[in-house]
């Protein structure tokens, strides 16, 4: 099946082939991704600056490290660029030495496979997807001192769950207490209404021990040009830096990002826009029978079909056949089989969706 054969959503050349469309008319509820697409500025930016593919690109990221430093509220020099949040995580486990991890679950498969990548060893801790979760977190706390490294993702991919500090103060002072790194990943943390009141950024500055990774394709909308980002404490993002590639952002990502980062006014409607499409979404979706969307605080919607009556795989592929490519969740640790993913799209996309469903469901 179509999503049994990779790992992440995304692939529209896949979907192309297995369902015998276009590219084009494709929607990809599969991958979390601004709806309103990237900023009409990062365009022209990128249409302007064609002319420096003929030269390397600035290796120290100059002026895109002080303007990203700006948005997130970190000093430049604790910022670690990469090709993409995945290049950084992949780098984590080799640079640190990691060679035993704790993995919170259910979350996004990259962080076991880039610690065994390394010749590491991982092993899951399963949070509830719904529910208290405190207690967990305490759990959790208890057992990282057997660990190199713990990877938590917050907003987590795929339940959306929001972590507030008082939940991962646990997790903090233990790593504190243990020597173990604390990797935080808030990669749709920029969703967040009130980022600032969650992110764990300015405690990553002065922490040896906590690692925050960020992405900027998603929030932005530039998935294809691979760009992201770890905050570190001075030292340890020195560190790190010493340790990759050169080069490693291209130059039409640079100024793409710089143009991302200057326009305050499509971050807010981007902002408003998910806010109200996962509203809408949410109720629309919750009087479907069978389908039971999960409360998030990304841009994507778990969907509980376990009380559906009907085989997951097959309504993947019934509203692949139509264009509509959603997340299979069978391949998260931690989930049962009974799980799809959809980003929060258009409304337009939304309705297209919504109204998918309530047919292969059966409740029109």
């Amino acid at each position: 099946m179509l999503l049994k054969q990779h790992q992440h959503g995304g692939n529209l050349a896949r979907a192309a082939r297995e369902y015998g469309l276009p590219e084009r008319e494709l929607i990809d509820f599969s991958a979390s991704i601004n709806p309103l697409g990237p900023s009409p500025g990062v365009f022209r930016a990128i249409a302007e600056n064609l002319w420096r593919i003929r030269h390397y690109p600035d290796p120290d990221c100059r002026v895109f490290l002080n303007l990203l430093g700006e948005y997130l509220g970190v000093p430049p020099e604790c910022i670690v660029p990469g090709n993409g949040g995945a290049e950084l995580i992949y780098m984590l486990p080799t640079a640190l030495k990691v060679t035993s991890a704790l993995v919170v679950a259910p979350t996004f498969s990259e962080y076991s496979a880039a610690i065994r990548a390394a010749g590491g060893e991982t092993e899951y801790f399963r949070l509830p997807v719904e529910g208290e979760i405190y207690s967990h977190l305490t759990e959790l706390a208890d057992k990282m001192a057997g660990y190199q490294a713990v990877f938590i993702c917050n907003p987590n991919n795929p339940t959306g769950r929001l972590f507030r500090h008082d939940e991962l103060s646990p997790l903090l002072e233990a790593a504190s207490k243990t020597g173990t790194m604390l990797v935080v990943d808030e990669a749709f943390m920029d969703f967040v209404a009130r980022r600032r009141d969650f992110t764990l950024m300015p405690r990553a500055v002065g922490s040896r021990n906590l690692v925050v990774l960020y992405s900027l394709t998603k929030f932005f909308g530039i998935p294809g040009l691979r760009l992201g980002a770890l905050v570190a404490q001075p030292e340890l993002a020195a560190e790190l830096n010493r340790k990759r590639d050169p080069w490693r952002v291209n130059a039409l990502a640079q100024v793409a990002a710089e143009a991302a980062l200057a326009d305050k006014g499509h971050m807010a409607a981007t902002l408003d826009v998910v806010r109200t499409e996962r509203e809408y979404l949410t109720a629309a979706l919750s009087g479907i029978p069978g389908v039971r969307p999960l409360p998030g605080a990304a841009n994507f919607l778990l969907l509980d079909l376990s009380r559906s009556g009907k085989n997951v795989q097959e309504i993947i592929i019934d509203l692949g056949r139509r264009g509509l490519l959603v997340r299979d969740c069978s391949n998260f640790y931690g989930l049962d089989g009974c799980h799809i993913r959809t980003a929060v799209r258009s409304r337009e996309e939304n309705d297209r969706l919504i109204a998918a469903l309530r047919e292969i469901m059966g409740g029109n």
